[in-house]
């Protein structure tokens, strides 16, 4: 990593926005999170602290023995390798979770607050923590008598979601390291329409809703809550690997087993919040998953399907994607179809959504526009989307491509 960059979380991460969604995500698992820099000072605000951890950081001195201990844990987290469970100054259990990229160390995202027996919190000495910290002993009582006793499961799926959203923060953090780098480059050294291309992908990739984000780790703790850990793992391995696929793909033609693999972990993830009132199928021939398509062709386009064509669905919602081979141009061909039995699209804006004209316009969909764009810079006019709806009945998107293997 260059070293002229100033890799601080200050620099990498706009405060506002972070600490919204921070607030966001933990208001929904109901953990307690704060994201600190590599010193253990916050970053963010404090998430659902418990009362105890609040009195304590009232105190200048409590706080910074706050500070210490979140030193030493994210330091020994780092040398571990991984994210570990630890017993903070004042007795309670926590979990630490580092960010890193590139092998450099960041910062760290922490929470936990809990006891796993009940005889712990005798084992809490309000006196001496009154007198080193200049506290109302009565208010420490009080407060250590709320601190919950949780299972041994419950924290590690802690862990599992503080691990996630370290690695969340550290893929939106390289992103930003990585345009940093590209503004230092001269545009003279690159082609107008490699970079023209570069831009493009990269809106489409950056294209995720955050209430796609809420909304899948409310269906998380929900899950959590109704079905236990093991599915609640599933989602947020698959919610993992899709953040991880949409920021970090490099390729620009990635296999269409490789596309299908991130459409299903993002197919998964809308089953558990929509249940069975969308029904997804996929086929497609074994003989073509080897082909290479221009990547993000298939999520943005059925995530149209869910957020405009079937927004509105109670119940009996279609998805149906289908990727076969064709002769339609009198060539061995690729043709991909995604129809729902969604609320259609008019006249008028497939008319729209077929030239490309107004590509900037978040209303004239993006997706469709930017797939179609590309396609055609790749392969030439014959190939791209068409589009056929019946308002209230259906819409099925065409996309024509070429087989090739590299």
């Amino acid at each position: 990593m260059n070293p002229e960059f100033d890799l601080l979380l200050e620099n990498l991460i706009d405060f506002d926005e972070f600490s919204k969604i921070q607030s966001e995500l933990s208001s929904i698992v109901s953990f307690s999170v704060v994201t600190v820099n590599t010193d253990g000072k916050p970053f963010s605000s404090l998430s659902n602290f418990s009362t105890f951890c609040q009195l304590i950081r009232t105190s200048e001195a409590g706080r910074q023995a706050c500070i210490s201990c979140d030193y030493y844990a994210l330091k020994h987290s780092l040398e571990m390798g991984h994210s570990i469970v630890y017993d903070c100054h004042c007795g309670l259990r926590d979990c630490a979770a580092p960010i890193i990229v590139n092998d450099v160390l960041l910062g760290g995202v922490l929470g936990g607050q809990v006891l796993i027996h009940e005889q712990d919190r005798a084992l809490i000495d309000t006196e001496k923590l009154a007198n080193k910290f200049n506290l109302c002993k009565e208010d420490l009582d009080r407060t250590v008598a709320e601190i919950p006793v949780v299972a041994e499961d419950y924290i590690q799926t802690c862990l599992k979601f503080y691990s996630f959203f370290a690695e969340y923060i550290a893929e939106k953090s390289y992103k930003t390291i990585i345009q940093q780098q590209l503004n230092h480059e001269t545009i003279e050294r690159i082609r107008q329409q490699q970079i023209a291309s570069a831009q493009t992908l990269k809106r489409i990739q950056a294209q995720m809703n955050p209430h796609f984000l809420f909304n899948a780790l409310n269906s998380i703790a929900r899950t959590a809550l109704l079905d236990g850990s093991e599915e609640t793992e599933q989602l947020i391995y698959d919610l993992s690997n899709y953040l991880r696929y949409t920021i970090k793909n490099t390729s620009d033609t990635p296999t269409i087993e490789e596309e299908l693999n991130n459409l299903n972990h993002y197919l998964n993830i809308q089953k558990a919040r929509f249940g069975d009132k969308i029904t997804c199928h996929i086929h497609a021939d074994d003989s073509i998953r080897d082909c290479r398509i221009p990547s993000m062709t298939l999520q943005p386009l059925v995530e149209n399907s869910f957020i405009h064509g079937l927004k509105d669905c109670m119940a009996n919602g279609i998805i149906r994607i289908d990727i076969t081979k064709t002769n339609k141009n009198h060539k061995n061909d690729i043709l991909i179809q995604i129809y729902d039995n969604g609320c259609g699209i008019s006249e008028d804006i497939i008319d729209l959504l077929q030239t490309e004209e107004d590509i900037d316009n978040p209303a004239s969909g993006l997706g469709l526009m930017n797939t179609q764009t590309r396609i055609k810079k790749l392969y030439g006019p014959e190939y791209g989307i068409t589009i056929d709806s019946k308002v209230y009945t259906y819409t099925k998107i065409d996309i024509l491509l070429p087989v090739t293997y590299r």
